[in-house]
């Protein structure tokens, strides 16, 4: 496959969000040539270039949340149409942030940019069995288009580094996102409260986003001087922040969505060889082991606050989950790794379509 091109294309798309980078960097590192086309409008002129483009393409692939564009992209595609959807627009807007009722035109609108987007594509990769399980029973959806391709981690921007550790008394206790409901922060913060008490731990918050205000809020009527907000971080300092936590937070959400993914940030936090906490789940325990490379709780603040002054008195059991995280990461999810399994899923429909 060396020298073969991969067409990059869909509406407004970023070639820098973690999932889509991780894959552009595992396939050139194949030899792949990587052609990026990103527009912005369904112009005759844009469906000449994805034509022209595609004609020497082993496939085109539209990546993350491109569903409004794979219908246009395949239109016009002289080959087969990859697409990586990683959300649904149905399950975000109606189940997870509740913007929509369920009978609402913009419900429906989100449903039928899910069903539209799916049927169009020739293949379909889903992020873990459990989240395409919820697509193959809501939307009928053919299981032999389909493969599993875990998002992967980033090894070339996160890394396990002594030179940022913090040697201190405090138990530093970090989380990093997008304050989005399935991310559970206000959980988070639950069991901060229960543990105020406890002037040598530390919870560093990094991020902002949908319930970034009511996370202050809570934080602030509450008093939790345990608590920092570190805001919005450049990308770059992202790697630094994480090897300065003794121990990582996942997600705890009580949405639909929370029990079907395995969030970029564990990766992250897997790849600087961190011990990560989050909720217990079938998504998680398809590549997880709990105590083993992961520690798994129920999700509300006392189970979190219970496995938290767990982790911290048991050094060992940090070490060993850190270390072996660390290990299954980087030997089975690098960036070649899941490259190579997005080609060879591939590969794989295609000589089972080819007769």
């Amino acid at each position: 496959m060396t020298g073969q091109t991969i067409l990059v294309t869909g509406v407004d798309i970023d070639p820098q969000y973690n999932r889509t980078l991780i894959l552009l960097n595992g396939l050139k590192k194949l030899g792949f040539d990587v052609e990026v086309f990103n527009f912005s409008e369904f112009t005759p002129a844009n469906a000449d270039e994805i034509k022209r483009l595609s004609e020497k393409a082993y496939f085109t692939y539209v990546p993350s949340f491109g569903h409004k564009a794979v219908s246009f992209v395949k239109k016009n595609s002289a080959c087969d149409v990859v697409f990586d959807p990683l959300i649904s627009k149905y399950m975000t807007n109606v189940k997870d942030y509740n913007l929509y009722g369920k009978i609402s035109y913009e419900a429906l609108r989100s449903k039928y940019r899910d069903q539209r987007s799916i049927s169009k594509a020739d293949f379909i990769i889903f992020d873990t069995r459990s989240h395409r399980d919820y697509f193959l029973e809501k939307y009928r959806l053919k299981k032999n288009k389909t493969g599993i391709l875990y998002v992967g981690a980033n090894t070339l921007d996160f890394s396990n580094s002594a030179s940022h550790s913090v040697k201190s008394d405090t138990f530093r206790v970090g989380f990093l996102g997008h304050f989005i409901p399935l991310q559970g922060v206000l959980k988070i913060l639950e069991a901060a409260k229960l543990l105020k008490q406890k002037t040598n731990i530390e919870f560093t918050l990094i991020g902002e986003g949908f319930e970034f205000k009511k996370a202050v809020d809570f934080a602030n009527d509450h008093k939790l001087t345990n608590v920092k907000f570190e805001g919005k971080l450049p990308y770059t300092a992202l790697d630094a922040h994480i090897n300065s936590f003794d121990l990582c937070l996942g997600i705890f959400g009580d949405t639909f969505k929370s029990k079907v993914v395995i969030p970029n940030k564990i990766f992250n936090y897997a790849s600087c060889s961190k011990p990560v906490l989050t909720l217990d789940s079938d998504a998680i325990r398809e590549i997880f082991t709990h105590r083993e490379d992961i520690y798994l709780c129920s999700g509300d603040a006392e189970s979190i606050s219970e496995a938290i002054l767990k982790l911290k008195e048991d050094l060992d059991l940090r070490e060993k989950i850190g270390e072996n995280i660390g290990k299954l990461v980087s030997d089975n999810f690098n960036e070649v790794k899941t490259a190579s399994t997005l080609v060879n899923l591939y590969q794989n429909f295609k000589e089972e379509n080819s007769v």
